[in-house]
């Protein structure tokens, strides 16, 4: 799907698709409402290859301005456009540096279609909304991003569907930022909850992975959320998790030093992966904990790998575990070896939970685990403090 369209809903969604940095800003293609809330708002939706083709009425009531029947299209050579029912505009003023302030923002019914797929959202809901000036997308140019600033935003039942047809649905998904640093997040949260992958709406591919797994459908959720405190430059990633029904749940927990304010404005510069690689050497591991609470996915795998082997799944469960101080060797660390075998051959005997942990006595920079992993991996174990444990044993 075109990209104007395709960032427009989902986190970044109508928030890009309101501010993304897209060249210049033509003059206006509408029909001015004579309201300032609602014509700063329309004069968002359009730049270089962006037009709003028509509106219906714009309403005020209190302190709400309402568009109607918006008509959206991208003059990209694909031929996409884009509908919102309705956009309520609550608590609008223009501030003196000429970005649009907005208490609240909703639409609703929205529509992307385009060559290669669509999608659509039953709503789309922002607080705290200030949007930046058609001079700053202008100045930012293409390899930049000039990003709103919200306190929530929450997109609710999305349907997106690509050229061949197949869909994925997304009941929620919500974003918080509960505290600034300045123009940056210090705190915030997240959640996507009801991921629906169902078999008949996927290619023969995707039918055949979830037929595997004995799955006809898998809902899947995710949530988060993380702080930064750039005082203490440290960053926290908490209870990260991805779930899913029949699935199981994986959570991640990550604690990092080196996380300074100059660093953060460097990785926002980053044109090249290679770039922000570099900035990240002097970040420091404080902390990881992974945990992974099954629930019938670790069996559905392990059948599903049997079949292929022509064997049933206690047999293959008695091969893996014999095989493993092999597959392990390379680590060239006895003790630790050991200790995944033995908790690598209890889960796999009675698959309830995993959960790996590193816990340094003090910070381990990134560029040193990078060294070590190159020149003597079989000291990272200890170097990290890394403990493996199966079922909530020791």
């Amino acid at each position: 799907m075109n990209a104007y369209f395709r960032s427009s809903i989902c986190t970044a969604a109508v928030i890009c698709y309101l501010g993304a940095p897209m060249g210049a800003m033509p003059a206006a293609a509408f029909d001015p409402s004579g309201n300032e809330v609602a014509d700063a708002f329309l004069s968002l939706l359009e730049t270089e290859d962006g037009k709003v083709e028509s509106y219906g009425y714009v309403t005020e009531s209190g302190d709400t301005v309402t568009i109607t029947d918006l008509q959206l299209s991208h003059d990209g050579g694909d031929d996409s456009k884009a509908k919102i029912a309705t956009a309520a505009l609550s608590s609008g003023s223009i501030l003196d540096n000429g970005r649009l302030k907005l208490g609240g923002l909703k639409l609703d019914s929205l529509e992307i279609m385009a060559d290669d797929g669509s999608l659509s959202a039953g709503s789309f809901s922002a607080t705290d909304l200030v949007l930046p000036t058609a001079e700053e997308i202008e100045k930012a140019g293409e390899n930049s991003v000039i990003g709103p600033s919200y306190s929530t935003l929450e997109v609710l039942d999305v349907q997106i569907t690509d050229e061949d047809s197949n869909k994925i649905e997304l009941s929620r998904l919500f974003t918080a930022i509960d505290e600034m640093d300045g123009d940056l997040p210090t705190a915030s949260r997240f959640a996507v909850d009801g991921l629906k992958v169902d078999a008949e709406n996927l290619d023969d591919d995707g039918k055949k992975a979830l037929a595997d797994l004995g799955y006809e459908r898998m809902n899947l959720s995710v949530e988060g959320d993380g702080r930064w405190d750039p005082e203490a430059a440290t960053a926290k990633i908490n209870n990260f998790m991805l779930t899913g029904e029949d699935v199981g749940t994986l959570s991640l927990n990550l604690s990092l030093g080196g996380i300074t304010r100059d660093l953060v404005a460097k990785l926002g510069e980053v044109k090249e992966p290679e770039q922000a690689m570099g900035l990240l050497q002097g970040v420091s591991v404080e902390g990881i904990s992974i945990n992974l609470d099954n629930s019938s996915i670790v069996e559905r795998i392990l059948d599903m790998q049997a079949k292929e082997a022509g064997t049933d799944r206690a047999t293959l469960v008695k091969q893996l575990s014999a095989g493993l101080p092999f597959m392990l060797s390379f680590l060239q660390n006895q003790p630790f070896q050991d200790k995944v075998a033995s908790a690598a051959t209890t889960f796999l005997n009675e698959p309830k939970s995993l959960k790996v942990v590193a816990a340094p006595a003090s910070p381990v920079p990134v560029a040193q685990i990078m060294g070590q992993a190159m020149m003597a991996p079989q000291a990272l174990p200890e170097i990290l403090g890394v403990d493996i444990t199966a079922n909530g044993g020791n």
